[in-house]
């Protein structure tokens, strides 16, 4: 089991064995690279064992404070002040750690397990059970490597994966293998049926704090992320960052060299013949504005090449075609660092993406106007480039009559549930329905009664794309190099202040990270601050209408595609002649068919290595 996931930890491995469970780990070495850090670790007293990955970013504050508790400590890592603070604080300890986690300790006295997740999800925890046995790792893969695992699926897995490009927290593809939940720890005892689970952290869901000086809450946010930067500084490997040119990895680098004496080393990523598509001629500009000493990797259509090894790093269908680039450019900076920081979690802190304001501006728009502009656009033709202005407007009068939660889910839908109906077979086609696909939105929707409305679409994104969608190509790309991956937007005292602003302070009409902008004006060149929002995509259009046409129909269209028997009859050639005929740019659905493709491929012949 520890073996198929070597790539997240080169360093070393360990097992340890106990009567009725065992631990297995793999290293990667980031503070303290002594023997003395070797995990599985034993806690001080011996009555405890820790496999643990991720960083504690304030565990020197911690250990400070357990010391003068009376405990002693053999290593300087942040594996050992967890094992001290269990000892302490019990299951208390998770909620006083601040960083990126996924752990699983086993109690020699009490014969129990305790399993614990970071609060944004960074970090993955997936686990099995039946009435034999529970089974738990960092990645799929890892379970499916053990003997007795029922591979069963999960009968809805397909249209969910469809609609979302993931299957929603806590569902994965196999039905008996879940995610932990993030925030979340989970007690397992030996010989006793069930599972005690807790949530110890949630955003913030009361009322906006009132705000009466706005350059005391900008100083506030630059305060907490200046200090969020500097503790993911902290490291015994080199360490760098990614640079988009964007505005969140610009701070980071701005900070970066703000406290480091020598030149920060930053990694951007372009296209190459795909001008609209590359960030890179910003990422330079702000490169040479803050002296770093950078490197930049062109990506090329052949870069798909590689489609079926990140599909075997993913183990699961991923729809977020972006993950080609950010394995590039782990790749890339793993030849000079082991960390990197990256921006991640700026947008969806700071309400970065257009489809947010979107979605507040449709709650003011009378529901008689949002019908009238749905049934006049609805028989129009789809738009031949994803996110022109024509298919942006288009998209936005579809949904926007419909409630939040389901407009939200509509916007970054693979498919949507109407087209779903009509491509999949019968069987399929029933849990095809707005309900179901969007059972998970509604749920979440239910516990954010006294948030504005920005406020409520940052929190319903978090807990679904950020989650399942971000967390978990950063963490498989990063990871497949050996390379670790910080968020500083994601601290918690940042988010916990953050989540605490009105949403008019994060997006003032279409002005997005309006507050973020105000802050940090100083630090960032006006090119990034005015320049439109791109993302990180992929020119997936172009790609498989020219680059890689013949291996996607080849794919797709060939009768030996496990694909077919969920698919009705000819609606894959439909959609491959609608994209090729250029009447609609389909270049992401493509992209999560292929990934679905290769993943059953992949179980249909029972193979477990990488491609």
């Amino acid at each position: 089991m520890a073996q198929t996931i070597a790539h997240r930890g080169p360093d070393g491995e360990g097992v340890q064995s106990f009567e009725g469970a065992g631990l297995a780990h793999r290293r990667l070495a980031i503070i303290d690279l002594s023997p003395a850090g070797a995990q599985p670790m034993q806690s001080s007293d011996g009555s405890a064992w820790i496999a643990f990955n991720g960083e504690i970013y304030n565990f020197p504050e911690l250990r400070k404070e357990l010391e003068g508790l009376g405990h002693q400590f053999r290593s300087h890592t942040d594996t050992e002040v967890i094992l001290a603070g269990w000892l302490q604080w019990g299951e208390g300890v998770v909620g006083r750690l601040d960083g990126m986690f996924a752990l699983a300790l086993w109690d020699l006295k009490q014969r129990r397990l305790f399993l614990a997740r970071d609060r944004t999800g960074k970090k993955p925890l997936y686990v099995y059970e039946d009435q034999e046995k529970v089974v738990f790792a960092s990645e799929i893969k890892a379970i499916l490597a053990h003997p007795a695992i029922d591979r069963a699926h999960t009968p809805d897995a397909i249209p969910q994966f469809l609609s979302h490009g993931y299957v929603p927290t806590p569902g994965t593809f196999y039905s008996r293998i879940r995610k932990l939940k993030p925030a979340h720890f989970e007690i397992i005892s030996l010989g006793e049926e069930g599972t005690k689970a807790t949530q110890y952290w949630e955003f913030p869901l009361g009322a906006s704090r009132e705000v009466t000086d706005l350059r005391e809450v900008e100083g506030r946010i630059r305060e907490l992320f200046f200090a969020a930067v500097k503790r993911r500084m902290l490291s015994d490997v080199p360490l760098g960052a990614f640079l988009s040119g964007g505005i969140d990895s610009t701070l980071v680098v701005a900070a970066m060299a703000r406290f480091s004496s020598k030149p920060v080393k930053t990694f951007s990523i372009g296209f190459e013949g795909y001008p609209d598509w590359d960030e890179t001629k910003y990422a330079r500009q702000v490169a040479d504005r803050y002296g770093t000493e950078h490197t930049e990797f062109k990506v090329k259509p052949e870069s798909f090449e590689l489609i079926d090894k990140l599909a075997w790093h993913y183990d699961e269908p991923f729809g977020d075609s972006s993950a080609i680039p950010t394995y590039l450019v782990s790749k890339l900076t793993r030849a000079k660092v082991t960390v990197a920081l990256t921006g991640d979690g700026g947008d969806e802190l700071f309400a970065g993406y257009p489809r947010f304001a979107a979605a507040v501006a449709a709650e003011r728009v009378p529901s008689l106007v949002r019908r009238i502009a749905r049934r006049a656009l609805a028989p129009l033709p789809a738009g031949r480039r994803h996110g022109s202005t024509w298919e942006r407007a288009r998209r936005f009068a579809l949904h926007a009559s419909q409630p939040l939660p389901e407009r939200l889910r509509n916007w970054v839908s693979l498919f949507p549930a109407s087209e779903l109906q009509t491509l999949l077979i019968p069987e399929l086609a029933a849990f095809a329905t707005p309900a179901h696909l969007g059972s998970s939105y509604t749920e979440l929707d239910r516990a954010t009664g006294r948030l504005d409305p920005m406020n409520r679409v940052l929190y319903l994104n978090s807990k679904t794309y950020l989650l399942d969608d971000l967390n978990v190509k950063m963490d498989r790309a990063s990871m497949a190099a050996s390379l670790e991956g910080r968020a500083p937007f994601l601290d918690t005292a940042l988010m916990d202040y953050v989540s605490t602003l009105p949403g008019s302070l994060k997006a003032r009409g279409t002005n997005l990270k309006w507050i973020l902008k105000r802050a940090f004006g100083d630090l960032l060149p006006h090119e990034v601050i005015h320049r439109k929002k791109m993302g990180f995509g992929v020119p997936l259009g172009a790609w498989f209408r020219e680059g890689v046409k013949a291996q996607l129909e080849d794919r797709l269209l060939n009768p030996g595609s496990p694909l077919r028997a969920f698919f009705r009859k000819g609606a894959l050639e439909g959609l491959f002649a609608q994209h090729q005929e250029n009447r609609r740019d389909l270049g992401l659905q493509f992209w999560g068919l292929w990934l679905l493709d290769s993943w059953l491929t992949r179980e249909k012949e029972g193979r477990s290595g990488p491609c």
